[in-house]
């Protein structure tokens, strides 16, 4: 591949033709040409040789993309632009690594992890899990303090962790010092932000680097790194699907590892985690924890109103929401239910609600498998909602341990009977919770885990160096059929282009940071001269002078 930079054909850049539009169709063609106005610009800035900007419009595109589906899972052109940039970044150190076997060092890369978060515990998880190598952490964006967990886990594996936004200069010294530490280690695994160019262009020259393992986290959305991934890491079936059909990634790139989970340290009974949360012990209780967005209401219909029919039926219920908040939507199933569906704030231990469920019900629309791993290590027997067509398998259940064990529900009518059942036949409540503990104890929990994590690092070490192939161009087509169109609906959610362009601008050289500011301050999008200010400063200072 040269250094010119994307040279697709034009068929790549034309609306897609379809029958009929409706509104979801419309919908993803009016986000793709929002998507595609920031590619356009990406190019443009790589095609006058500034490469600052180009990146800038890149990182924006991909945000754009993530924000609001449009149609595609990855993009050839983004890729195969940040590719000729980073053979484009002085690399003085090319040349100082060998390949090693076994994997003794290994470098996790972050963007920026929050204190509340399936992610995060993954990482730590991971690294504790990992005694007989010393794991450290690089993180490319990371704003406020490290959670503690991972701060531990990572000194405690004699690694360190390195914040690289906050040493001075802008993401191109950012990617020269991310190459020297990738260097003195065996192994990198890429667990960024979707939307994060700097580790792409870093390791752009995939022979010069310890193999690059991309962990699909955000299995379910838009993310760059197909071509740059020696090895892509899925959580589950559906995600393997994806990344060959969708992303351009190589069948045998693909290796399935389970969601980590810690093993469950049970503190007190049933009846006791109860009493302690103030809940009557007399109840069965219905729990379900997540992040807010992913309890929203879907076509007019609530969480809480999915589960007033089934509560109003059997009095002796109540539901537990921890992460949901307090909706408006919710009041009307909350009267029905005489007040037994009680909504609360996230919160970053939830341990004493896992202890107190009984039967455990996954978030919906959006699911949340991490929450149902937990919740099973205590017994709790697991129910999903599951009412999209089998081609939209990404929206559901489909991870190692709980295919099988995690009762599906196809219709409402089924959610309620299954539900039902559960409430009124405790043999078959304990019988359903056990067979979940089980099976992800098996597959989701050291020392099971770890034996996954050894293939995948056994498998990585047998694959031929990546070449870099350039992805097919037809992968950034729109699909407008399913997944695609429920997707919005489900995982989009409101943005603001100027907001985004704040996040990234920082990054900028000063002359590129200053045709940005102008632009914003033009339109009317910074507020005041506090803002205007720190908007000028680069992001290294800003990250100094607030970590």
């Amino acid at each position: 591949m040269d250094d010119k930079g994307p040279q697709m054909n034009a068929h790549t850049r034309k609306r897609p033709q379809v029958a009929q539009v409706n509104a979801r169709t419309a919908r993803i063609l009016a986000n793709y040409e929002k998507f595609e106005t920031d590619v356009a610009l990406a190019e443009a800035a790589f095609a006058r040789g500034d490469l600052d900007t180009a990146c800038f419009h890149a990182a924006t595109a991909a945000t754009v993309a993530t924000h609001k589906h449009c149609g595609v899972f990855a993009s050839a052109r983004l890729e195969h632009m940040l590719q000729a940039i980073g053979r484009q970044i002085p690399d003085p150190g090319a040349g100082v690594w060998t390949r090693a076997w076994p994997y003794k060092r290994v470098l996790h890369v972050g963007t920026e992890l929050a204190a509340v978060g399936g992610l995060t515990r993954m990482i730590s998880r991971w690294i504790t899990a990992d005694p007989g190598r010393t794991n450290s952490l690089a993180l490319t964006h990371h704003r406020g303090d490290v959670p503690d967990h991972l701060v531990d886990a990572v000194a405690e594996s004699g690694g360190e962790i390195h914040r690289l936004n906050h040493q001075m200069g802008g993401q191109f010294a950012w990617v020269r010092e991310l190459r020297r530490l990738a260097r003195q280690n065996d192994l990198i695994i890429l667990h960024v932000h979707c939307e994060d160019v700097l580790p792409l262009i870093a390791f752009a020259e995939a022979e010069k680097f310890p193999p690059v393992l991309l962990l699909n986290h955000a299995d379910h959305i838009f993310w760059l790194g197909a071509s740059f991934s020696h090895m892509v890491i899925n959580l589950r079936d559906a995600a393997t699907d994806i990344s060959v059909r969708r992303r351009g990634v190589a069948p045998e790139r693909n290796f399935l590892l389970p969601t980590i989970v810690d093993p469950t340290v049970r503190t007190r009974s049933r009846a006791e985690a109860k009493a302690a949360l103030g809940l009557d012990p007399d109840k069965l209780l219905l729990l379900s924890v997540a992040r807010q967005a992913k309890y929203r209401s879907l076509n007019g219909v609530s969480f809480a109103d999915v589960h007033a029919d089934v509560l109003e039926k059997h009095p002796q219920a109540q539901l537990v929401v921890v992460g949901s908040g307090d909706p408006d939507d919710w009041a009307a199933a909350k009267a029905r239910t005489g007040g037994r569906i009680t909504g609360l704030p996230e919160q970053p231990g939830p341990q004493a609600y896992f202890e107190a469920a009984d039967i455990y019900v996954d978030s919906h629309p959006f699911t949340s498998s991490t929450s149902m791993m937990e919740a099973c290590g205590y017994g709790s027997p697991l129910v999903t909602l599951f009412l999209s067509p089998p081609e939209a398998a990404i929206f559901g259940i489909n991870h190692v341990g709980l295919v099988g064990t995690a009762i599906v529900a196809t219709s409402r009518a089924d959610y309620d009977a299954v539900l039902g059942r559960l409430i009124t036949d405790s043999a078959f409540r304990h019988e359903a919770g056990e067979a979940a503990r089980v099976a992800v104890e098996a597959a989701h929990v050291p020392p099971g885990w770890t034996r996954y994590m050894e293939q995948a690092y056994a498998a990585a070490h047998a694959l031929p160096p990546l070449d870099n192939t350039p992805l097919d161009p037809a992968i950034e087509q729109p699909n407008v059929g399913p997944p695609d169109d429920q997707h919005e609906d489900i995982f989009g959610f409101d943005y603001s282009v100027p907001a985004i362009k704040k996040v990234y601008m920082g990054q900028l050289p000063i002359r590129q940071r200053l045709a940005v500011w102008s632009q914003l301050r033009r339109a009317g999008h910074v507020s005041g001269l506090p803002e205007a200010l720190r908007l000028l400063l680069p992001e290294w200072l800003k990250r100094r002078l607030q970590p």
